[in-house]
């Protein structure tokens, strides 16, 4: 992103800039993960009790459906959004009634086909299950309806749900979804899929909606330029630590394809600078300074867009589906497998032109 504005009205939208980028940047991360990690099978927003407050909670939801969450229980995202809404029984229903029949069959009677029965209040394999079955046998069954699904909200998810697999398929109930939640995230899931577990889709809640594994997002908002007359003059910040050393001045920043389509890496160049597709362009790592290289055969997408110009905005804002498909086609279709691996991921490379490298170097130099 990037503002040039009076230095008062740049100063005042920083910190609901990185509000906003950061908190939905790192929700949209943790879902994609979760997302991949089910392998095809669907995925739930089920987190609004554990965020940290009703605004984390509505725009968690909206975060997570375009990280790939397929639907949310937070009702007020889903009409605020149009994200697709879901729920379940809560146990508090079921421990309102005399017993588990009693709340699955009036339960039943209300939603029918949609009835997805929570089978874990007391026990799953003893009680919730059997008695799961006996009312899709007794109520649903004789409607000409069947029982959608049944969740299983704590224990050992890989051993139950092949119990309760095995349990439903005896009663001829084949089609029965089987839902798992339970402090579920990518490392859970992936470890019961690995298990064999048969679980169908996932409710996840806390560790999605608070990033459980990632405290923040580490987006920073920082003054690059300041003009003088009709010239930018270009600024840095130092720092003892070099990763908080701030790329200085304006600046293009492209997306950068190999002859095949593949994404090579992203560059940064001077605002002055230009680039040709398939025209040779001279570029380093900022960690190997020492060894120029070439891009040959590229093609050269420029990323940052514009949005608003002189106080008006000039773009059209993409819908909320629309977002969603481009992070999935990006990641389908640009983002390295090896990239998005879940341990010691391959660094995506953010690479400088040879001119703006020596510009930041001679900065630097000046504030010894």
């Amino acid at each position: 992103i990037t503002v040039t504005a009076p230095i008062i009205e740049a100063q005042l939208i920083e910190t609901f800039l990185l509000t906003q980028v950061n908190h939905q940047s790192l929700i949209a991360t943790k879902a994609n993960r979760i997302v991949r990690a089910a392998q095809g099978r669907s995925v739930a927003d089920m987190g609004a009790r554990r965020a940290h407050n009703i605004d984390a909670a509505v725009y968690g939801a909206r975060a997570a459906y375009i990280g790939g969450v397929g639907s949310t229980a937070t009702a007020l995202a889903g009409k605020q959004f149009g994200i697709p809404v879901v729920g379940t029984m809560a146990h508090s229903w079921i421990m309102f009634f005399d017993g588990e029949y009693d709340a699955f069959k009036r339960y039943a009677e209300i939603y029918g086909s949609s009835s997805v029965f929570l089978v874990d209040t007391y026990d799953t394999l003893k009680s919730g299950v059997p008695t799961a079955i006996r009312v899709a046998k007794e109520v649903l069954i004789p409607r000409g309806q069947r029982l959608l699904g049944v969740r299983i909200d704590s224990g050992d998810m890989a051993y139950l749900s092949k119990k309760v697999r095995a349990l439903l398929d005896e009663a001829g109930l084949q089609d029965c979804k089987i839902m798992a939640s339970n402090s579920l995230d990518e490392r859970t899931i992936t470890s019961i899929i690995a298990q064999g577990g048969c679980v169908d889709s996932y409710g996840v809640g806390e560790r999605l909606i608070t990033a459980y594994s990632d405290a923040k997002f580490g987006a920073v908002y920082k003054l690059a330029a300041i003009k003088q007359g009709d010239t930018f003059v270009p600024k840095i910040k130092l720092s003892e630590n070099v990763g908080k050393i701030t790329n200085p001045g304006r600046k293009r920043l492209y997306r950068v394809y190999s002859d095949k389509g593949h994404s090579i890496a992203d560059l940064i160049t001077c605002h002055t600078e230009t680039v040709t597709d398939g025209s040779p362009f001279e570029y380093l790592s900022p960690e190997k300074p020492w060894a120029v290289r070439t891009f040959e055969h590229c093609t050269f997408r420029e990323l940052l867009q514009p949005l608003f110009r002189d106080g008006k905005q000039v773009a059209e804002l993409p819908a909320l589906k629309d977002i969603r498909a481009y992070v999935r086609r990006q990641l389908d279709e640009e983002v390295w497998k090896e990239e998005q691996r879940f341990e010691n991921p391959h660094i995506h490379y953010l690479d400088m032109s040879v001119k703006y490298y020596q510009m930041k170097m001679d900065l630097m130099k000046n504030h010894e």
